[in-house]
């Protein structure tokens, strides 16, 4: 299996850079943010927990770190999350619901989870965090101290909302149609005549005027019902099928259970009109470490083989890339890169300075789901749950020791080869070709396949170029601005090429 040993540079901490724009001062400020919620009246309880039902948003004022904003719309969301017997519940604010075009720092809508099932308060922040530092579309997550009616209801942290803003960032479009994979998007095929049979399984979030789901149900029958010799062609011309395959390893190595190789579910998926591709967009993994246990036991989820998905037959996407030689090749490939990152020398000190960070608002919490005891003992223990709503989760580090020992052991077991190749010995992915390299003012890129998109990063991994493109087999870069030096080209998402200039 052919490698590239510099993939890495590019992911150093790229989530920094990804974003140059709306809710930066939310998602990348060092501090816990606070929020309070003004309700027009002192029973605001029972109106709260009854939006679950009704889905009707109330009618708020809050004040976010010291800026006011008026007649902002607040309900309950979630689903284990909710159901339980704490008074802490998940919410959602919508800062258009009641004021046309009102923002918070450019943003229209904030979650707010309730760290249901993590004494940490960091799964869904570790495992966010570590799809964008490998350029891979997941929500942004903080924290914030929440007060309702002045009484503090504890620490939550905030998850971006997946939007037209998320997409406009994250592909520079927002008018295609963006689906949520709930609640039992599986991706089977239902066949073609009547779009119903799939408006139960997932939610068109956007564009619901024209209400078209004929590029959903085209994606679903070229997964269904393409043979297998032709299965390559076929889906590449409808999913970005290199970004999956990499967040399909990552759900893997993290036990992300909760996700489509487990529970079906969990996730967005966008028809990006620039490269006419659908994107996968992770979603809700508040439960990765393995506190999703998707009725495995402690030693099952610990060598959980990285093969492994729940019912595959359920799961056509990645059942039938499994039996394609090259998707198989290609999944295996992104494990092979990205579990280097899995590691305790990775994730420690990232836990470490989180810790500082939450520490003090995590005691204060009243209404918590594990004891200060238990966020202290979660990093390097095992925690069982005794407050209301708690369960017995994994110790973080501890997980990752353990993990990265099932995942090398089922590695060898399927025979993957991860050793790095050297520079030299690297086959372009695609046929594709780089001249002249080193180069001076023109970069030529030719390639066997249509090409999407291109970037471009220096040498310490920072994005300085990000083309897109509408299905070109060839591409010419102007270099004559660069200073000299070595850069990394990457293709559709790809393996990385170096160019010399």
């Amino acid at each position: 299996m052919k490698k590239v040993f510099f993939i890495l540079i590019c992911c150093i901490s790229l989530y920094g850079q990804v974003f140059a724009g709306n809710g930066d001062s939310i998602f990348n400020m060092p501090n816990v943010h606070t929020l309070h919620v003004t309700f027009p009246y002192p029973t605001f309880y029972d109106s709260l927990v009854a939006s679950h039902t009704t889905d009707i948003y109330l009618q708020v004022d809050i004040d976010f770190d010291g800026e006011v904003y008026t007649n902002v719309g607040i309900k309950t969301k979630g689903n284990s999350s909710f159901n339980n017997s704490s008074q802490k519940k998940s919410f959602k604010i919508d800062m258009n619901e009641f004021i046309a075009g009102q923002d918070i720092h450019g943003l229209k809508k904030l979650n707010f989870n309730n760290g249901f099932k993590d004494p940490s308060f960091m799964r869904e922040k570790l495992l966010s965090n570590f799809l964008i530092a490998h350029q891979l579309p997941a929500p942004r997550v903080s924290y914030c101290n929440v007060y309702f009616n002045n009484q503090l209801w504890g620490l939550y942290t905030i998850l971006e909302e997946v939007d037209d803003e998320f997409c406009k960032h994250w592909f520079n479009s927002n008018d295609g149609n963006l689906f949520k994979g709930d609640p039992h998007g599986d991706l089977k095929w239902k066949g073609s005549t009547t779009q119903s049979l799939y408006e139960s399984s997932y939610e068109l979030k956007n564009n619901t005027t024209a209400n078209n789901w004929s590029d959903l149900i085209a994606l679903i029958d070229v997964i269904n019902n393409t043979p297998n010799s032709t299965l390559q062609n076929s889906l590449e011309s409808k999913l970005n099928t290199a970004d999956f395959v990499k967040q399909w390893a990552i759900y893997n190595m993290f036990s992300s259970l909760d996700s489509y190789i487990g529970s079906g579910h969990n996730y967005y998926i966008y028809h990006d009109t620039v490269t006419d591709k659908f994107q996968w967009i992770a979603w809700d993994n508040n439960e990765a470490f393995g506190s999703f246990k998707n009725n495995l036991t402690t030693t099952q989820i610990m060598n959980l083989d990285i093969d492994y998905l729940s019912q595959a037959t359920s799961k056509p996407l990645c059942n039938n890339m499994l039996t394609n030689s090259f998707y198989k090749a290609m999944y295996h490939d992104a494990y092979c890169n990205l579990k280097n990152d899995f590691t305790n020398a990775y994730f420690d000190p990232i836990m470490d300075s989180l810790k500082i960070k939450i520490q003090a608002s995590v005691y204060a919490d009243p209404k918590k789901f594990y004891t200060n005891g238990g966020f202290d003992s979660s990093f390097n223990y095992d925690i069982v749950g005794s407050g209301p709503g708690s369960i017995s989760v994994f110790g973080l580090k501890t997980f990752i020791q353990t993990r990265t020992i099932g995942i090398n052991t089922s590695i060898t077991a399927n025979g993957v080869n991860c050793a790095p190749q050297q520079v030299a010995d690297i086959e372009p992915k695609n046929n594709i070709r780089i001249y002249p390299n080193p180069c001076n003012d023109i970069l030529s890129i030719q390639s066997g396949m249509p090409m999407y998109s291109i970037l471009l990063y220096d040498i310490t991994g920072k994005i300085i170029l990000r083309k897109q493109l509408k299905s070109s087999l060839a591409e010419d870069l102007d270099f004559k601005d660069y200073a000299q030096g070595l850069y990394f080209i990457q293709v559709d998402g790809g393996m990385m090429q170096k160019v010399l200039k």
